[in-house]
Parts: structure tokens; C-alpha cells; sequence
């Protein structure tokens, strides 16, 4: 099991994030992650969409699915390991 980690900073000074990661042979992933504000506190409510980017047209994404964050911020959702694709993660709050 390999861990990314990104602060807040990291994300409000750029905007997006791009990590490269090699996944296992296993059909599914599960992602997890905890959303921050950008003082450090985590967010609870919070919705986190994830898509699909369209290997034909890099700006096209394609909708999975929309996950919610916990009281403490986490969130978690399971994710088809399709080779080759990658996928974009948006969060979006009340903030």
C-alpha cells in the first residue's frame, strides 16, 4: 500500500496537483484522504467528485461518482483500477 500526501498550501498555491502512481494488478482500489481548510481543520460535509479523464480528449472527464467527507473530514470510495486512465478528484464546500 503506497501513501500521497498534500497539504493545503500545496493546493491553494497550485491550484491542481498531478501525482503519477503505479497501482497493482487488483481490479479495484480504495482511495482515502482527509479534506482540510485552509487553516488545518478538518472539513466535515464536504463533496469530493471523482472522475475519470477521457484518454481521447485529455479535457473530457467522465463522472464516477460523489463521496462525502465525515465528521473528522475523511472520506473513502472504491475505484475500478482501469490501466492507463487517470483519475480527478474535486472537493467542494461550503467554505
Amino acid at each position: 500500500m503506497s501513501n500521497l500526501c498534500f497539504t493545503g498550501c500545496q493546493v491553494i498555491c497550485s491550484g491542481i496537483i498531478t501525482a503519477d502512481v503505479t497501482l497493482h494488478c487488483n481490479s479495484f482500489l480504495f482511495l482515502t484522504g482527509i479534506v482540510y481548510s485552509p487553516k488545518g481543520e478538518p472539513l466535515p460535509n464536504v463533496a469530493v467528485e471523482i472522475r475519470i479523464l477521457d484518454t481521447a480528449d485529455p479535457n473530457k472527464t467522465i463522472r464516477l461518482g460523489i463521496t462525502f467527507t465525515l465528521l473528522d473530514g475523511s472520506y473513502g470510495i472504491t475505484l475500478p483500477n482501469i490501466p492507463g486512465r487517470q483519475y480527478k478528484l474535486l472537493a467542494f464546500s461550503a467554505i
